[in-house]
């Protein structure tokens, strides 16, 4: 009798240890699945355009006169001649297949002599302060006709509203960049060149759902202008800062 209490206590007392390790197991794999899924970081290459809108980021032109065309593929051609079809003198920053894989804005957004105004705005974003973004952006070489992007975030909400005219930027309300603002013909990049930023000033103590905001904005362009040719961006990254 005293043998048969003795294997029942046993038994009890291993079988609880087990429960016990299993359960901290469980409690430990649960931690770590919440830390991963706090990680929000994103990247684009610009493979396909098409997948880049799959995945929610959208393209609006609002040049004065707006033409046909708006951000775009890669079209990368040697040799490109202002008034012909449009190519690319543009090869992407980086690529698996093709020198196309990045995203492009010709002159061609405007139409005739035009103030162009062509947004590119990355998808809803999990964003808090200290998070970081970066991405790569060039011009063609030589220049002939001056470029200018500018960088918005809309710090309001996840929507892509940048107003009506070519001089509204809507919910982008904070301007993190403004590359050549002057419309130098040596103030864009004609190599591929890397921008980083830190987010700060979100007045959220947690992530928010927020937009980043491309603009190619260029006075006195279009077909017609003295200034706009092309701009190329590659390798957007978002990084979600633990």
């Amino acid at each position: 009798m005293k043998n048969k209490l003795t294997l029942f206590l046993s038994l009890s007392l291993v079988l609880s240890m087990a429960f016990f390790l299993y359960a901290c197991k469980e409690e430990k794999l649960k931690t770590e699945l919440v830390t991963i899924s706090d990680d929000y970081s994103y990247s684009e290459p610009f493979d396909s355009i098409q997948k880049v809108i799959n995945n929610g980021w959208r393209a609006i032109n609002r040049s004065n006169l707006a033409g046909d065309e708006n951000w775009q593929q890669g079209s990368y051609i040697a040799d490109n001649i202002k008034g012909g079809p449009f190519y690319s003198n543009i090869a992407a920053h980086s690529s698996t297949a093709s020198a196309n894989e990045y995203a492009l804005c010709p002159y061609t957004v405007g139409d005739g002599l035009s103030y162009i105004n062509c947004w590119l705005i990355t998808p809803a974003l999990n964003m808090k302060n200290g998070d970081k973004f970066s991405f790569w952006t060039k011009t063609s070489s030589p220049v002939s006709y001056p470029d200018r992007m500018q960088v918005w975030m809309n710090v309001t909400n996840d929507g892509y509203n940048v107003g009506t005219g070519p001089d509204n930027t809507g919910d982008f309300t904070k301007m993190l960049l403004d590359i050549n603002p002057g419309l130098s013909p040596t103030g864009y990049p004609t190599t591929w060149t890397k921008y980083e930023f830190s987010i700060s000033g979100l007045p959220y103590p947690t992530y928010k759902k927020l937009r980043i905001g491309f603009r190619y904005y260029v006075q006195d362009g279009g077909p017609s202008g003295n200034n706009s040719n092309e701009i190329g961006i590659d390798d957007f990254e978002f990084v979600s800062v633990k």
